[in-house]
């Protein structure tokens, strides 16, 4: 009998894309090993285009002397007119943007440290020559168990020009201390190849095993399974630490190995083929199969869905292989598919093309693994849902059908609104034109998301004139036909929510206001099943006149959409823009700002939440009748030429456009201050446009405000192929999603409890006498779920010093006030030193010293924790020593309770300029720390400015390395950003900075000054007699905190509450800026 498994590539390979969410997509590795005295052909993978990473060969590196790859006869000088390696890296021709690899597979465990190093070395030059990109190394034996395999990887990694991936099978991830020694060569390699060809079972060749089984069933344990192993991983946990301390590899780093062969078992004549399962004893050893092979074989098919896969019975044979079509089947495996896309995978590699049968004899294309790879590659996106309530507004009429829907990224659009319904004097409500095909458009893009897809919002009415509108609402009939018809559409579409639009003009009196809510209470009252959301559009005209029953709407609807992008109409004989932020002194009428817009909402009390505000990718053109000079000095308010017979076509409508003519030099752009929005002028044609800074800005305003959303109308026209600059479509929404945040209200702690903290709040308190106005007790500890004390010093012996005997006397007064605080941790900040050789002497002489003098100090000052403040010390020569330091500290400090009955802590403390944080320490070690303090602060203790530069990249900012600490796989809850509420004066030398408290802030420039917000710093700004002051204000503070909020790190660190008002000479009481943090009418 012939017993075939297939297990399903297409379920495991959708899963493994779903499950990626960098910006670049998943990395796609694409093996190739031709046989001894097989000529590989060129164009191969000529029709897969999406392998990121070519792998050539399973070269042997057994040899020591010489050590160079034991290449087959084939590989290089064959005789042939092109060896193979040569032909491999021809393919370049097809495959311009990935990297061509060869791998290397050591079976022999390295003599010692010096043979592995001497090898590594000569390998790196031999394979450089060869003009590999880089290596993948695998070891295939019992490396692990050995530290001359890291000392191997660690000599092949100084080579920076060749990138280093480290793979090995399933089998061996279950190996004595296996998880430990790769947490070693995790931050040397780019990524972990994990070959799941091979598992623990396969150590004994006659066991029936199944091909990449991803979950377990009765007969296959967990440890055999892509989970299993996957998760051992992800989640291990050193046996040393018994409580919440992990190490494991990150799934970011990890990716997953795919077989498009299979196995092949001779079976007894007396075993029954329907109950052999996996782990039962063959008559002979397994032997490899190819797909063409397999796929010729006969017999009855049977399906394990637990295991997804497909088995077939014949003889004595039992065979089993990937899957790689695709069928109506797989519905069933939707639970399975779902798992997978939670996961984080870098990505995923098929081995290899050769056994992907690369002639097409099944039957099918050639190469349907990698073809059906391919293909759900282009048809999957990966799912990020928007953090934060952003509409994204789209016009059948004007969308083109070559519109690139696909590069619209998940996370820029928590909902799709399209104008959908039309209302009609004879039918009442009918489908606008184009409406249904862009729709479906949308259903099939919101299908390729696999998590939460952007909610789908179909509009009413946006283009009808009030005229219609008041004919079909005033009577009462009609309106509740209106009302039924639209209930039913809506239940019979893919939609989740329905706005009503009345926003082509005006309305005209309160009899409108009266049927606009009837019309909606009618659809509220129909839609008995609550189905969908319902958000309603409001111009600026119908709001500064009232004609909205304000607490109907904040009862009633989700949304209320202000069309803030209309603040300005081509038809009005002066310049104008569709939405600046605040009113100049040219604008002809100042109400028509987002400022007045918003604030006349919030005044009617309706909540903020609901409230959304909008821009828009269009332009408006006006053909002004100033001249350059007075459109400089005065834009707004200029007289323009308006006529219905003026042709458009000339005109500029998009942001692709608006790139074009400035790149051009035809258009000139001008700033508008205070209303912060740009223009262009070419000729004498004045455009309003919104570029990523005005965006940028109206986002951080608006999350300042506590405005519950933005919409991006017309995002067809936000450069959705970019154009501009060949990187980045739609980047108005880009910008809007890195800006925009939404805080939510943060619960105080508790500080009677040692309940562990979902937001930290640490407070730095400096230990200076001369501060006379500062005391020791009003230290505000309740507001902080830990105290740090700066700062002590480890000194050479191990010992623990401070600057003085002042500051010893101010910690001992602080310690006074230990029983007041509670459960509030109390940090002692240690610093190592300044220099490497400080630090390896007292951590390589005296480290259990070192050690117990920290318990000592902690001890006599009730403290109960410890903040590492080492970076100065720390080189690639004494990483190992701080490493080992760390881990002993923890295995102290979870032996014994803290003076307050607390668990012990153990945080380290890093600047912004440790730009590869994986080169110095080991990132898994301090995602097992309580956090990990990132300073983003200046030599002057002055913040960084916020925001990433796009036009200066290597301008430091806190976005910047926010992404970067995470990106070298820091989790984001144990990242805490450590904000300082010092501000600056400008000195007489061209860019000194003097640093100033907030209190000297107030005693310099007043109480009452006037502050210029600048929303890429963050800070304000404001004149005096003696300079400029630059500042954090509270503003910037609860908008950083909704940033960390919004990306999920761990809390914030104040970096001196000795910089905050504590005397409260602002007026605002004392400590404004740490009371901020929990008291908030913005927030929600």
């Amino acid at each position: 009998m012939e017993f075939r498994i297939l297990f399903s590539l297409s379920l495991l390979v959708v899963g493994i894309l779903g499950q990626l969410v960098e910006d670049n997509g998943p990395v796609h590795y694409c093996f190739i090993d031709p046989p001894v005295k097989q000529r590989l052909s060129p164009n191969l993978l000529e029709n897969i285009t999406t392998c990121t990473h070519l792998v050539y060969g399973r070269v042997s590196i057994d040899k020591d002397y010489p050590p160079y790859p034991q290449y087959s006869v084939t590989d290089v000088d064959s005789g042939y007119d092109m060896d193979n390696i040569r032909t491999f890296l021809r393919m370049r021709e097809y495959h311009p943007n990935a990297k061509f690899l060869i791998r290397l597979v050591r079976t022999a465990p390295f003599e010692d440290s010096v043979v592995a190093t001497k090898t590594a070395n000569a390998l790196m030059k031999h394979v450089k020559s060869k003009r590999f990109d880089g290596v993948l190394v695998m070891f295939d034996g019992i490396h692990l168990e050995y530290r001359s395999s890291t000392a191997f990887l660690e000599a092949m990694s100084e080579e920076k020009s060749m990138m280093l991936v480290f793979g090995l099978s399933g089998r061996r991830v279950f190996g004595y201390g296996a998880v430990k020694r790769l947490q070693e060569i995790n931050p040397l390699v780019e990524h972990i190849f994990l070959d799941m060809g091979e598992l623990p079972s396969n150590e004994e060749p006659t066991r029936i095993t199944q091909i990449n089984p991803l979950f377990s069933n009765t007969s296959i344990p967990f440890e055999e399974t892509i989970q299993g192993t996957v998760d051992e991983l992800v989640e291990f946990s050193l046996p040393e630490f018994h409580f919440s301390f992990q190490e494991g590899i990150l799934p970011a780093r990890i990716v997953v190995g795919l077989t498009a062969g299979g196995w092949k078992f001779e079976i007894k004549e007396s075993q029954d083929p329907l109950r052999i399962s996996h782990g039962i004893y063959a008559v002979e050893a397994g032997k490899r199969v190819a797909y063409q092979d397999a796929c010729k074989a006969r017999g009855a098919v049977i399906y394990d869905w637990k295991t997804m896969n497909e088995i077939t019975v014949y003889r004595q044979m039992w065979m089993n292989r990937r899957y790689t079509t695709l069928s109506l089947k797989l519905l069933k495996s939707i639970f399975q598919i779902k798992w997978i896309l939670g996961q984080k995978f870098a990505g995923f590699g098929i081995s290899d093309a050769l056994t992907d049968d690369p002639r097409g004899d099944c039957g099918t294309d050639p190469l349907p693994a990698h073809r059906l790879a391919m293909q759900l590659i282009r048809n999957t996106i990966p799912a990020n849902p928007a953090k934060c309530t952003r509409l994204c507004y789209l016009d059948p009429e004007q969308v083109e059908e070559t519109f690139p829907i696909d590069n619209l990224r998940s996370d820029y659009c928590s909902h799709i609104v399209v104008h959908y319904f039309d209302l009609d004097l004879k039918n009442n409500v009918v489908v606008a034109e184009k409406a249904e095909s862009l729709v479906k458009k949308i259903d099939q893009w919101r299908t390729k998301i696999v998590e939460i897809a952007p909610k789908l919002i179909l509009s009413l009415g946006s283009k009808q004139v009030t005229g219609v509108w008041q004919f079909l609402l005033g009577n009462d009939f009609r309106r509740k036909e209106v009302a039924e018809e639209l209930v039913k559409s809506m239940y019979a579409s893919t939609a989740d929510g329905l706005e009503i639009s009345w926003t082509l003009e005006q309305m005209a009196s309160d009899f409108d206001k009266k049927n606009l809510k009837a019309l909606i209470d009618d659809i509220v009252t129909i839609d008995v099943e609550k189905k969908f959301e319902l958000v309603v559009a409001a111009t600026p005209q119908s709001s500064f006149s009232d004609f909205y029953d304000y607490e109907h709407l904040n009862q009633t609807v989700s949304l209320i959409v202000l069309h803030s992008h209309r603040l300005h109409s081509e038809s009005l004989p002066f310049t104008g823009h569709s939405s600046p932020l605040r009113a100049t002194s040219s604008m002809k009428d100042p109400k028509m700002t987002w400022e007045s817009l918003f604030n006349h909402w919030a005044e009617k009390k309706v909540s903020r939440s609901k409230i959304v505000l909008s821009l828009t990718a269009s332009t408006l053109s006006m053909q002004s009748l100033a001249d350059m000079r007075s459109s400089a000095l005065a834009p707004f308010g200029q007289p323009v030429f308006v006529s219905m017979l003026r042709s458009k076509k000339s005109d500029i409508h998009s942001q692709q456009e608006v790139c074009e003519s400035l790149e051009t030099g035809t258009g000139i752009t001008h700033w508008v201050d205070v209303a912060d929005v740009p223009y262009l002028r070419r000729y004498d044609q004045m455009v309003a446009y919104e570029n990523t800074l005005s965006s940028h800005i109206k986002a951080v305003w608006a999350s300042m405000k506590g405005v519950g959303g933005l919409a991006l109308h017309n995002i067809h026209q936000d450069d959705p192929s970019a154009v501009c600059n060949n990187r980045t479509s739609f980047p108005l929404l880009d910008s809007l999603s890195r800006a925009q945040v939404c805080q939510k209200c943060l619960k105080q702690h508790d500080f009677k409890k040692c309940a562990q903290h979902d937001f930290v709040v640490s407070c730095s308190f400096d230990l200076k006498k001369n501060m006379p106005l500062f005391k020791t007790d009003i230290v505000p500890y309740e507001r902080c779920t830990e105290v740090v004390v700066e700062q002590a010093k480890l000194s050479l012996g191990g010992n623990i010093t401070f600057k003085d005997s002042q500051q010893e006397q101010v910690l001992r007064n602080l310690t006074t006030m230990r029983p007041k605080m509670l459960k509030c941790g109390m940090v002692l900040s240690l610093s190592c030193g300044d220099s490497e050789k400080h630090l390896n002497h007292i951590l390589g002489d005296n480290m259990t010293s070192a050690i117990n003098n920290v318990m000592s100090v902690m001890e006599k000052y009730k403290f109960s924790g410890v903040q590492l403040d080492c970076e100065k010390a720390i080189r690639r020569g004494n990483h190992i020593f701080f490493s080992n330091f760390v881990k002993k500290l923890v295995k102290k400090f979870e032996n014994t309770k803290a003076s307050n009955g607390c668990n012990r802590t153990l945080s380290a403390r890093f600047s912004p300029f440790t730009r590869t944080p994986s080169s110095y320490y080991s990132i898994s070690l301090l995602n097992r720390l309580s956090h990990v303090s990132i300073r983003m602060t200046d030599k002057n203790q002055v913040d960084l400015p916020f925001f990433f530069n796009t036009s200066n990249p290597d301008f430091p900012s806190t976005e910047k390395f926010v992404k970067l600490w995470k990106n070298f796989g820091l989790k984001p809850e144990k990242l805490v950003l450590e904000l300082s509420p010092f501000g600056w004066q400008e000195g007489k030398k061209e860019g000194e900075k003097i640093k100033m408290t907030q209190g000297e802030t107030c005693v310099a420039v007043g109480n009452k000054a006037v502050y210029q917000q600048n929303y890429e710093i963050l800070t304000g700004s404001t004149s005096h007699a003696n300079g400029t002051v630059h500042i954090p204000l509270i503003e910037d503070f609860r908008y950083k905190i909704g940033y960390i909020q919004r990306e999920q790190l761990g809390g914030l660190a104040l970096n001196s509450v000795n910089g905050d008002d504590y005397t409260g000479i602002c007026g605002r009481g004392s400590f404004p800026i740490l009371k901020s943090v929990y008291s908030s009418t913005k927030c929600r």
